[in-house]
């Protein structure tokens, strides 16, 4: 009597397939995954074949077919995985699988913004968004932002920001020129929250005036050789690098904590405002250099530090 063990070509053809599409895909760098999702259906196709020919043919001659199971289990394996990628396909998650593996995270400047301030414009409104920014005067005439920003993303892909608009909003008002830092677009992605960070510089002319609404985001401010009054409300941790010829006083109003040289800035004395027990008691301060002809008030701040060489 013949003994027909049904499951074992099966799984050889599949290590057999399966070992063929890797080396060819190894030789022509091909992407694995659209030939797998192509080729597995064929496994069960013939490991029904091979039972309806093995059991065909223990009709015609005395033979006894017997199931290899393990062959059978692997071969229900590779079966599932291809159900599973097809699953992961339709819902879109492969393709997630497929960028989260290739993608790249990589440094991409920010597309740039100039413009020229020119006679009509006073002041400069400033919403600095959720992201740290540096702040410093600069002697032309223009307003200009430049900086970098982190993407992940495939290497040959375009840049999330492709121009001023998608991370700036700039408008003007008569002598006013406002300006908001836009929230970058968050992806949900597999591997992380998508979120991207953001390091910008602000250059604004020293004779224009400047307010700034903080978002309670952390700020650095250059004043360097300021020819007007700058003003910032709502800041989180707020540092300002002094030179040596700075002619400037700082005023601080409301901060939690005062930081600085020694000897450099005078505390009010006078009554604290404390919002509760426990809240710590707000600050109020004077920094002063030079004699203080332009003015840079912190209003409602966490902590104001000042670096003088």
């Amino acid at each position: 009597m013949r003994t027909w063990r049904v499951g074992t070509i099966s799984m050889g053809g599949a290590l057999v397939g399966l070992g063929v599409v890797l080396l060819v895909s190894q030789f022509m760098h091909l992407d694995l995954t659209p030939i797998l999702l192509s080729w597995w259906p064929l496994v069960f196709i013939i490991l029904g074949a091979e039972i309806l020919f093995f059991v065909f043919f223990s009709r015609k001659e005395s033979s006894f077919v017997k199931y290899d199971f393990l062959s059978i289990v692997f071969v229900g394996v590779l079966g599932m995985m291809g159900i599973v990628c097809i699953l992961l396909t339709s819902s879109g998650l492969m393709d997630e699988v497929r960028a989260a593996v290739k993608s790249e995270e990589k440094t991409v400047d920010l597309p740039g913004f100039n413009e020229k301030a020119g006679k009509g414009i006073q002041r400069v409104v400033l919403d600095s968004g959720s992201y740290p920014l540096t702040i410093e005067s600069g002697s032309e005439e223009s307003v200009s932002i430049f900086g970098t920003y982190d993407e992940r993303g495939m290497e040959n892909a375009k840049p999330l920001l492709k121009q001023t608009e998608d991370y700036l909003l700039v408008k003007r008002n008569g002598d006013t020129l406002y300006i908001s830092f836009k929230d970058l677009p968050i992806t949900n992605r597999l591997l992380d929250n998508g979120r991207m960070n953001l390091e910008a510089t602000l250059v604004i002319p020293a004779d224009l005036a400047l307010e700034i609404d903080g978002q309670s985001t952390d700020l650095v401010l250059k004043p360097r050789m300021l020819l007007n009054d700058w003003k910032v409300k709502d800041s989180g941790n707020l540092s300002v690098f002094l030179q040596e010829n700075s002619d400037i006083k700082i005023e601080a109003r409301g901060v939690d904590e005062i930081e600085g040289p020694k000897d450099g800035w005078k505390i009010n004395e006078g009554k604290q405002v404390q919002m509760s027990e426990t809240d710590p008691a707000k600050k109020n301060g004077i920094f002063k250099l030079g004699n203080g002809d332009h003015s840079l008030t912190v209003m409602d701040s966490f902590n104001v530090t000042v670096h003088y060489p």
